[in-house]
């Protein structure tokens, strides 16, 4: 007598084998970190070099492959700058670009960098890091107030913040004497003799009584600034940017005949000077001040 027993579906299934396979591991993509996250810079058009510096590091098990940094203009063709084959885990390469004397640039253009991280599996990573050419900073009409002035209290500024003015002081956002590191320019009337209008570098020697020194003289920085004056003509000093911005300051000598007061000025005159940290500009003056209780109007170009 044949006896016939009940199999269960996972009797069958486990007498038979389990044909299920263990899933495919995933594996991300590198990771990228281009200049520390920062993902775009200002430069003028004396920029020389521009540093790409890349932090690359593989998924587990994973290495990196390949290393690609391209750099782009628009209107001019894309270059490839760097392309090298890596075996490695984590790749740490800082790219140095020397742009001086090997492309062209004018104001406003954007040098677009993309770069390119591939690891072993083909998979790729990409970032991009740009930098906009931009050289000169234009300050809208600056209003500096006479002595006497009580209606306009400003009577310094400078070329940070966006050409901030300061009125005389310890107190207030605006108080000079908590602000002078970023002082440039100093404005003073004085009816006497022929100094009439007059700009002043911040570290200039008043005298006991005399004009700003009460103020200065509590100041715990004192800026320099030298001047020179141009023969610009106010269409010319409006008609710069960028590239013939760069053409006329450079041609100015400041190692002759720089003075760190300019007394009288004229509507119209352009001043040309250079600050302590080197940076070079333009001043045009728009208007004068008509006596102690008037206002001069300036417009100044500088060098970022």
């Amino acid at each position: 007598m044949f006896v016939l027993a009940a199999v269960s579906a996972s009797m069958l299934v486990s007498s038979c084998g389990d044909d299920t396979k263990d899933p495919v591991k995933e594996y991300a993509a590198p990771t990228l970190t281009v200049n520390d996250g920062v993902t775009n810079m200002n430069g003028s058009l004396t920029l020389d070099t521009v540093f790409i510096k890349n932090v690359v590091s593989a998924d587990t098990d994973r290495k990196i492959k390949k290393l690609t940094i391209s750099r782009a203009i628009v209107g001019q063709s894309t270059n490839t700058i760097y392309d090298k084959v890596y075996d490695a885990k984590d790749v740490v390469y800082t790219h140095k670009d020397v742009i001086a004397g090997t492309i062209n640039i004018d104001e406003n253009d954007i040098i677009t960098y993309t770069i390119n991280a591939t690891d072993d599996k083909d998979k790729v990573t990409t970032k991009s890091f740009t930098v906009t050419i931009k050289s000169v900073a234009t300050s809208t009409q600056v209003l500096l107030g006479a002595p006497e002035n009580t209606t306009n209290l400003y009577r310094f500024f400078g070329t940070s913040d966006n050409y901030r003015k300061y009125t005389a002081g310890p107190n207030g956002v605006d108080a000079a004497r908590n602000n002078s590191s970023k002082i440039d320019f100093i404005f003073f009337f004085s009816p006497a003799g022929s100094v009439g209008n007059a700009i002043y570098s911040p570290d200039y020697n008043f005298g006991a009584g005399i004009g700003w020194d009460s103020e200065i003289s509590n100041w715990a920085t004192k800026n320099k600034t030298l001047y020179k004056l141009s023969d610009l003509s106010s269409s010319e000093f409006d008609a710069l940017q960028g590239s013939s911005f760069m053409t006329e300051i450079s041609a100015v000598d400041f190692s002759v005949g720089t003075l760190d007061r300019i007394a009288n000025l004229q509507t119209g005159k352009v001043l040309a000077y250079i600050k302590a940290d080197g940076k070079r500009g333009f001043i045009l003056v728009v208007s004068q001040a008509a006596g102690s209780t008037g206002t001069i109007v300036l417009v100044a170009k500088s060098e970022l």
